[in-house]
């Protein structure tokens, strides 16, 4: 720490703050416009200037200059205001006053400090700017007459999104903010530049004229997308979510969204949501209440043993609490959610590697780390603010990254990244031999063979040298030994991988294999080691930590779908999840759903798979509720509604309630009341409650009682003429909801199949071309993106549209082989 002297007043500030920070700190206001706490100093605006004694007296930036001991400094002289005047004069001079009709009034730097430093005239005279407004993108406005050239949206885009989207253009007086060759703005639609923006200059069009910022109430959340756990700030007016609220100081993240959480929220108000109970009648659904509703449940229920559910995990702790134990109350052991294999990563393989079906490590370690081994590339997809930490740990902390995926991706990109591309479906072989490679070179740390299962991995791994692995993944040996060396020789690593829906590879066996490389190395326990799963919806993590999947003796989720079809399950009740488009297998899931007697479906909208429902029932989002999610690396958030229900909605927790009431069962009186029932029977949230966890949360504890497992590797397969399919996550995109929010849409609208220029050029493919595209399960047209990070002979496509439902070709296998047709 340095002393340090600020107005008079003796202040302490860390030694490698800034004059600004340590204001800052210590309750100082310094006025900026272009200065943000995730951003490096930059000293454009010139509105920080101080005065420093010890430098006779000079005005200097408080923003770029380093507090030192002894300083004093004076932050308001009447030459310093004087001269913040005239910069501000100078920042009007071009800069158009039409504030009346700009979306950033009230929210804007510039307009509060002018206001704030009574700049009601300006000495200087000029032209103002008559640059042409850039509306072509769907999202964002940028209007470049209203800019102030702070540099934080070019600042935000390189050094934490990693694009590049902008940059200065021309030099002096000409100088504007503006993308490559001046055209229009094409990238990733975060919305980061729109966050930072301190002026008007960059609005969301989504928002565009829909209120004013004093007008809007500020709700704080946590988003309902990826597993994340990002914070959310809903602006709000008339119980309408209008817009996201940026909030530099909330969540790890510092108010960082991506596209789906900053312009994905249209969804909680669209005009497409369920407002009222339906029951199919005469082969039609048609509006009932809710009392006629829930007694056909109940009557449907009752009896149990051929009664079925699958959940959402994007539903509270408290709900998924409450929909297992209506389950128990009416007898039946069948329940899963995720299709039963999405979350088996956790539920099967870190519960028999770790002891527990939880992440050792968490989002914090990523920047804590000296090497992450990231392997799939779609983690940057399936979790963008994950994505965002690692960019962070690359570029600024100089961490190493090494990628083992099916194809290249923008993590890829990054300095110094290594990136093996490997054949699809041969993860599990490749991570063996690498456990191999560390066990030859005795890399492994000397507590590993004290691990129970240590004999029997060393006996497994026998087959798996580099040198055989490398004949089946197309990597060489040199590659496997040297990430192998990379890993085990780095004082610090993280390892990262994604799960969900759309990868069913990441499975059980996968999992143990990457557990087994922490194990043998003694990369667990420590900051910055350890094993990061990334399951796929807001509250993966939650649904397995309550329980709900499988107990022995119970359906999974597979056979559960087979039940349907079979006879064998006669009711089955879907808590927000769609398996019409999400499952894979899709003329399985649609006779199951056709077979059944009952289905019972509660969702926000009437999705492809309520559409064939017996009973519909109106659920909220989470925008309208309150409950607790638990993001994939055990941090457990409370939050509350926002807006009031929309419609005769009703939540999950009192849609379950009420069920439980009338089979004649005990249903806990509030959300808060489940919560507590939690923290009593689940030992890792102990001690909990929704008053400590406030609005940063607290992380679920964690004990890791290693053991070494011998996974199974799946047996290379191919197909002789034919291309293999891989399935995943698009950016913009996260399950099925997504669909439902107009900000993904617009970039984003239908499903693709991606494919290399090579197999593109020697199949006669060009962009936007229609394809066919056939697997022995089915076909479906999708059209064509040429792409230079897909390898020869390998496809990808998005698993999220009803539109073109890829599971018509997807039987849920880790590689789908199939044809191409124009």
């Amino acid at each position: 720490m340095v002393n340090l002297t600020i107005d008079d007043k003796q202040v302490t500030a860390p030694k490698n703050a800034t004059i600004y920070e340590a204001a800052k700190a210590n309750g100082i206001k310094i006025p900026i416009l272009c200065h943000d706490k995730k951003l490096k100093p930059f000293g454009a605006c010139r509105m920080c200037l101080v005065e420093v004694e010890q430098m006779k007296g000079r005005q200097i930036p408080a923003c770029t200059t380093p507090a030192t001991e002894g300083m004093i400094i004076r932050t308001s002289t009447p030459e310093i205001v004087k001269a913040r005047k005239m910069v501000l004069e100078l920042l009007l001079l071009n800069h158009p006053i039409d504030c009346p009709v700009c979306d950033k009034g009230g929210d804007c730097d510039l307009q509060n400090l002018t206001y704030e430093y009574k700049v009601d005239a300006n000495r200087f005279v000029d032209e103002k700017f008559h640059l042409d407004i850039d509306y072509a993108n769907p999202l964002i406005e940028r209007d470049m007459n209203r800019c102030v050239l702070c540099g934080k949206c070019a600042r935000i885009c390189d050094e934490i999104v990693s694009f590049g989207a902008y940059t200065f253009i021309n030099r002096g007086i000409e100088t504007k903010m503006g993308c490559e060759f001046d055209e229009a703005l094409n990238c990733e639609f975060c919305g980061s530049c729109v966050s930072v923006c301190p002026v008007g200059s960059l609005l969301a069009r989504p928002f565009k004229f829909k209120a004013r910022w004093w007008a809007l109430t500020k709700q704080k959340s946590v988003c309902s997308y990826c597993g994340t756990g990002c914070n959310l700030t809903l602006g709000v007016k008339d119980n309408k979510v209008l817009t996201t609220v940026y909030d530099e100081n909330q969540g790890f993240h510092n108010g960082q969204l991506c596209c789906r959480g900053r312009f994905g929220y249209q969804f909680i108000n669209s005009d497409k949501r369920l407002t009222a109970p339906l029951v199919r009648k005469n082969g039609v659904l048609v509006e009932t209440g809710w009392d006629e509703a829930l007694e056909i449940v109940v009557g449907r229920l009752k009896g149990g043993i051929a009664v079925a559910a699958l959940a959402t995990p994007r539903m509270t702790n408290e709900e998924l609490v409450l929909f297992k134990r209506l389950m128990e109350t009416v007898g039946s052991p069948n329940y899963d959610h995720s299709a039963g294999y999405a979350h088996a990563a956790l539920t099967k393989g870190f519960a028999r590697s770790f002891g527990t079906s939880a992440s050792p490590s968490t989002i914090l370690d990523i920047q804590k780390s000296d090497l992450l081994l990231v392997i799939k590339t779609d983690a940057y997809e399936t979790h963008p603010v994950v994505g965002f930490e690692i960019n962070l740990a690359v570029k600024n902390r100089g961490v190493k990254l090494n990628l083992l995926s099916d194809k290249r991706g923008k993590l890829s990109k990054l300095p110094g990244a290594k990136t093996l591309v490997h054949t699809p479906g041969s993860e599990i072989a490749v991570i063996n031999a690498i456990a191999k490679s560390i066990l030859d070179a005795k890399l492994a740390d000397g507590s590993a063979v004290a691990v129970p299962g240590y004999a029997d991995l060393e006996q497994a791994l026998a087959g798996f040298t580099p040198e055989a692995v490398a004949a089946q993944s197309g990597l060489s040996a040199a590659q496997i030994k040297e990430l192998a060396a990379d890993y085990a020789q780095a004082e610090k690593a993280l390892i990262i991988f994604p799960i969900g829906l759309a990868y069913a590879g990441h499975d059980s066996e996968f999992a143990s294999a990457v557990a087994n490389l922490a194990i043998l190395t003694g990369k667990l326990g420590r900051e910055g080691c350890g094993v990061l799963c990334m399951a796929e919806k807001n509250n993966s993590q939650g649904a397995v930590d309550m329980g709900f999947y499988a107990p022995l003796g119970g359906m999974d989720a597979g056979r559960i779908i087979d039940g349907c079809a079979s006879g064998a399950v006669k009711t089955l009740f879907i808590a927000g999840e769609n398996p019409a488009v999400s499952y894979p297998d899709h003329a399985r899931v649609q006779a199951a759903l056709y077979k059944v007697e009952c289905l019972i479906v509660s969702d926000l909208f009437l999705t492809e798979t309520a559409a064939q429902a017996d009973v519909v029932l109106p659920a909220c989002s989470f925008a309208e509720k309150e409950g607790t999610f638990t993001s994939v690396d055990r941090r457990v958030q409370y939050f509350k509604p926002a807006i009031r229900k929309i419609g005769q909605s009703r939540s999950d927790f009192e849609i379950f309630a009420a069920l439980i009431a009338r089979l004649g069962g005990q249903a806990p009186a509030s959300p808060a009341a489940a919560f507590a029932e939690i923290t009593a029977a689940t030992p890792a949230y102990t001690g909990m409650s929704y008053a400590s966890l406030g609005e940063q949360g607290a992380f679920a504890a964690v004990t890791v009682k290693p053991a070494l497992i011998a996974p199974q590797a799946p047996a290379p397969a191919g197909a002789p003429g034919k291309l293999a399919l891989v399935v995943g996550s698009a950016l913009y995109h996260n399950g099925t909801m997504s669909q439902h929010g107009e900000g993904p849409m617009y970039v984003c609208p239908e499903g693709y199949v991606e494919l290399s220029r090579g197999d593109a050029a020697r199949l006669g493919i060009a962009d936007n071309d229609l394809l066919t595209v056939a697997s022995a399960t089915g076909s479906v047209k999708l059209k064509a993106k040429v792409s230079l990070r897909m390898p020869e002979g390998v496809l990808f496509t998005p698993y999220h549209f009803g539109a073109t439902p890829v599971n018509q070709v997807w039987s849920g296998a880790a590689v789908t082989w199939v044809t191409l047709d124009k």
